[in-house]
């Protein structure tokens, strides 16, 4: 599977996610809130970041390090790179995509056929 294939279905389960918990958040936040949560989580795996990140996590994927050993070395790759490109990320938030893209290859989220 290509780095798009991942990207788009990381996007897709990352808005599906969203959606479920909506809900909670109008009840705490309100609807605007909710809104602009759901509007800026889709577009996280999207960002330039994103597009590093599943790169990385494709690529660690296939090594012998055990899952820590990946995960961290995926968010060490990912903060070089996106400095290295002058992109600005917090580490949480590299810590949030590749989980998010962890998860993907591990199956735990399904691709959907794009319409």
């Amino acid at each position: 599977m290509d780095v798009s294939s991942v990207f788009k279905s990381i996007g897709r389960e990352v808005k599906t996610a969203v959606k479920h918990i909506k809900a909670g958040f109008i009840a705490l936040f309100g609807q605007d809130a909710a809104n602009n949560f759901v509007k800026d989580s889709y577009a996280l795996p999207q960002s330039a970041a994103g597009k590093i990140v599943c790169q990385v996590v494709n690529e660690l994927n296939d090594t012998s390090l055990d899952s820590s050993a990946k995960r961290e070395g995926a968010v060490k790759q990912v903060l070089e790179l996106a400095r290295q490109q002058a992109i600005q990320i917090a580490e949480s938030e590299v810590r949030l995509l590749v989980e998010l893209a962890v998860q993907f290859v591990k199956g735990n989220f399904q691709v959907q056929a794009s319409s």
